[in-house]
């Protein structure tokens, strides 16, 4: 349930997301787009308004007169306003004494562009639903209406914006689209990437509720042992020592397993948390290898178990020689700990090429391939009551993997029920 409140929130960010940067990008086209549509019609509305400042129609008809009473020569120059624009001649009580190209306009909407009171410029006016550019151009200036000769005091260029407006539409209707179907895309593919995404994150919660609840089953074991012990020597006050050494003995014994769980614990912690660090130095693997070795070899004696090693000399190395010691000493331990009476462990320590292989083989028990996979994994034990005997935590080989990868090195098993197990490190010599 957690993981699913938080895939619908990735989504939902993701949507929001998506719609913020479609709208931005949409609104920056679409207004982008009016701007230079707006540009193109003023450029050639200041052109045209340029020609009627210098030229003037030499003759201009009346609101009552049919349209377009110019000759050939006269049409033919102003072509151009013919095409695409309405010119509309005020004088100076605000009254229209004079049209050309009108048909497009309606007598009775002639007042609706009046410019009275306003400065001269370019505007946008909407008339009965109809979008129109408009220029105002004041200039006094001697017009022939009909027969008659007059003053003109306005100039007014109007641009039905039709045809921009249209390209405007379909490029908003076109945004709009988009990001519908964006916004569809963004909640499929959200969801599946939200879940691709959380996969590690769920796999790592499992870990962690599965790991919190192995170590207070494994650190549970212990204080109870040492607390029922301890309760033991509270019957009888009056014994000695020797008599209840063997209550203690357990006590001790647990404390230790204690004390060597919480140490593994708080080790796994800090590499989790990268807290721990690896001390890089030149040293010699070789001699780290003997020293382990040599510990090893007496209580593989004590067991009767053939202890044999090949240590080529002299390796030298970067890395950090506690964690090396640590990581052999896990590794031969594991490998004594599986070993029946009359076993074998075999031991080697060479240098090839660039890198170092470390390799610990047994003749014990092996490990089931289905097991393999999981070896690493904190707390898991292929036979939890072998272990128990051994007094095993769980924990030796993921620290053991942990101080590899640190060193930039692989570790690899090999194992056959009944016939052992092999482990094979290998490091390079500078990291």
């Amino acid at each position: 349930m957690m993981f699913r409140k938080t895939r619908i929130r990735l989504v939902t960010l993701n949507v929001v997301v998506v719609l913020l940067l479609l709208n931005g990008l949409g609104s920056a086209v679409y207004y982008t787009m009016k701007y230079r549509l707006y540009s193109q019609v003023d450029r050639e509305m200041t052109k045209v308004s340029q020609r009627l400042a210098v030229d003037a129609l030499p003759r201009l008809h009346r609101i009552e007169d049919d349209p377009f009473p110019y000759n050939r020569q006269e049409r033919k120059k102003f072509n151009d306003l013919d095409r695409r624009y309405v010119l509309l001649v005020w004088d100076s009580f605000g009254r229209v004494i004079g049209t050309a190209f009108s048909d497009r306009l309606e007598p009775e909407e002639y007042a609706k562009f009046q410019h009275n009171g306003k400065a001269d410029g370019i505007e946008t006016k909407t008339v009965n639903g109809q979008i129109y550019r408009m220029q105002t151009v004041t200039v006094p200036k001697k017009v022939v209406v009909g027969n008659r000769i007059q003053t003109a005091y306005q100039f007014q260029l109007i641009y039905n914006l039709a045809p921009e407006q249209n390209v405007l539409d379909s490029l908003l209707y076109v945004v709009m689209i988009g990001d519908i179907i964006s916004i569809v895309i963004a909640i499929v593919a959200g969801w599946f990437l939200a879940r691709r995404a959380l996969i590690p994150i769920q796999v790592s919660w499992e870990k962690q509720q599965q790991f919190i609840a192995d170590a207070s089953h494994e650190l549970r074991t212990p204080l109870t042992a040492i607390m029922v012990n301890l309760e033991r020597l509270f019957k009888h006050p009056d014994h000695t020592i020797e008599q209840e050494s063997e209550k203690i003995m357990i006590g001790m014994q647990e404390a230790k397993r204690l004390s060597r769980l919480v140490s593994d614990l708080l080790t796994l912690a800090r590499s989790d948390s990268n807290e721990l660090q690896i001390m890089n130095q030149t040293l010699r693997l070789d001699e780290v290898a003997i020293k382990c070795t040599q510990v090893f070899a007496q209580l593989a004696i004590a067991r009767e178990i053939r202890l044999e090693t090949d240590i080529q000399q002299p390796i030298e190395m970067v890395g950090d020689q506690e964690r090396l010691h640590q990581l052999m000493v896990i590794l031969l331990d594991n490998a004594l700990k599986y070993t029946n009476e009359d076993g074998r462990i075999y031991v080697s320590c060479k240098k090839e090429g660039g890198r170092v292989s470390i390799l610990v083989k047994d003749s014990g028990i092996g490990i089931s391939k289905e097991d393999i996979p999981y070896l690493f994994d904190r707390f898991f034990r292929v036979d939890k009551m072998r272990s128990r005997a051994t007094e095993g935590t769980g924990l030796g080989l993921s620290i053991a993997k942990w101080i590899v990868d640190a060193h930039h090195g692989k570790i690899q098993v090999s194992s056959e029920v009944g016939i052992g197990t092999s482990f094979l490190v290998t490091l390079p010599i500078k990291p």
